[in-house]
This record gives structure tokens, C-alpha cells and sequence, in this order.
């Protein structure tokens, strides 16, 4: 399926698993509940896509879109959202 740039994917469960568990593990706390973002935000797996709390994460493109990334899952990290918002 070809993803149009202005469209945002309905990530499964499984594919959203997979993209946390991109994220660093944190020397802190729990492994599977919590890892660490590319610039040391802590992030929780159930926070997917709460802007709500400190601890959401959304799925962020390391090449965007309209740069000419794709959705391909090596183009992809988990980034809190805080910060992916503030770029």
C-alpha cells in the first residue's frame, strides 16, 4: 500500500510494540513499560499518543515524508511527544 505524505497510518498494536521497543532502555525503570527516547525523554508504551502526559510518545519519522521518507519501519522511532511537537 502507498502511504500519501499527508497521511498519518493507523499503527497495529504489534507495529506500535515494534517501534517502542526502538527506543533505548531505561537503567531506571521497567524495560517492556518504559524506554528512553533519541534525546533522553522518558516515555511510557500504554502513553501512545496522550498529549496529556509527560510521558507520551508518538511514532516520528527519522527521514520525514516530505523529504522523501517513507513508512518503512527502519525510517521509524518512537519520540515522546512533547518534543516531537517542539521541532
Amino acid at each position: 500500500m502507498q502511504i500519501r505524505p499527508k497521511h498519518r497510518p493507523q499503527w497495529t498494536e504489534e507495529e506500535l510494540d515494534v517501534i517502542f521497543s526502538k527506543g533505548k532502555v531505561s537503567s531506571i525503570f521497567s524495560p517492556p513499560e518504559y524506554r528512553v527516547d533519541d534525546y533522553g525523554n522518558l516515555m511510557k508504551r500504554d502513553k501512545y499518543g496522550d498529549i496529556n502526559s509527560q510521558l507520551g510518545w508518538e511514532v516520528d519519522h527519522i527521514l520525514p515524508i516530505s523529504n522523501g521518507g517513507t513508512n518503512i519501519f527502519s525510517n521509524l522511532r518512537p519520540l515522546n511527544i512533547s518534543k516531537n511537537r517542539s521541532r
